[in-house]
């Protein structure tokens, strides 16, 4: 702690004591408009939470990475009976 009761937190940390949609947020919402922002929000969020758990202070590009990747398992994982039935072609 520094003086007068101040305390030093990471840039990381910061941006997760705000309630402002991070940059992070909007970048991967707009990459990722199949799912809902706020499915978007609580995975950056679980990103950040995580690694602070495990005592590694992630760049806001890593949570951006890891999220990223979670976000695509998630897309990739949707079950072929919750895709739209596609039409054979010529019709």
């Amino acid at each position: 702690m520094l003086g007068g009761g101040w305390s030093v937190i990471s840039p990381t940390q910061l941006i997760w004591r705000l309630d402002i949609p991070s940059p992070i947020v909007r970048r991967l919402s707009r990459d990722f408009a199949v799912l809902s922002p706020a499915t978007v929000e609580r995975c950056v969020a679980d990103v950040e939470r995580r690694a602070r758990h495990l005592g590694v202070d992630l760049t806001p590009h890593h949570v951006e990475l890891v999220a990223r990747e979670h976000l695509m398992g998630m897309v990739k994982s949707e079950p072929p009976s919750a895709r739209r039935a596609e039409r054979p072609s010529g019709e």
